[in-house]
């Protein structure tokens, strides 16, 4: 079995996993991972981010492509990768249900900095609402596995973050809780763009509205 270098930017394409990946073998033998983004709002971060990422990681060029869904992303068929990513990170086939961050990463600051910048560009969300004459952000990230949820919490709060959790019920009789958690306000915003950042255009764009200085990548 192949092995990639464990570093940032791996870090952050298995935050981009978690939050937008899936991967599977089927009839034993083939082995898929996608990866599924908006097809608008993310077009851009798949274009100029993704892919560059996936060619510098694991020297794959793999072509974007729109699904009916309103998705846009790729699919590969990699054993290589899709056996690195199950059996050394821990990654899990099929549903995420229960997918968690990998002990390699989650030991780790750095890498964890790098994976929770992959995480929310894909499955959180910065709103920016306007009260009044000002505006005041949120990051959101919400997710089914509890355990993920647990363990972005955790280092979030460690690093020194202040933030809201809750549980959201599912009304629906085959529906996952939602896991949930609220990042509030100018300054856990700007300690996330100083201490962790984003490298989607669509968040960078928002900081640059809130005139909140960006990590560098």
């Amino acid at each position: 079995m192949r092995e990639y270098k464990i570093d940032d930017y791996l870090a952050e394409e298995t935050g981009i996993h978690v939050g937008d990946g899936s991967m599977n073998i089927y009839s034993g033998k083939k082995h898929l991972y996608t990866l599924a983004c908006h097809k608008i709002d993310d077009k851009e971060y798949m274009d100029n981010f993704i892919l560059p990422l996936m060619q510098r990681i694991y020297g794959l060029t793999p072509k974007p492509r729109a699904w009916s869904k309103g998705t846009y992303g790729f699919r590969i068929s990699s054993r290589q990768v899709v056996q690195f990513k199950h059996h050394i990170l821990g990654l899990p086939l099929g549903k995420k249900t229960e997918i968690s961050i990998p002990k390699l990463i989650y030991q780790d600051k750095k890498l964890m900095q790098s994976f929770l910048r992959g995480l929310f560009d894909t499955d959180g969300s910065l709103y920016l609402w306007r009260r009044r004459k000002e505006i005041y952000p949120r990051i959101y990230f919400g997710n089914v596995s509890e355990q993920l949820v647990h363990q972005v919490k955790t280092f979030l709060l460690q690093e020194g973050f202040k933030l809201t959790y809750w549980k959201a019920i599912s009304k629906h009789r085959n529906w996952n809780d939602l896991h949930r958690i609220c990042l509030n306000g100018n300054k856990m915003i700007t300690k996330w763009a100083d201490e962790i950042g984003f490298s989607n255009p669509k968040n960078i764009k928002k900081l640059d509205i809130l005139g909140v200085k960006h990590k560098i990548l």
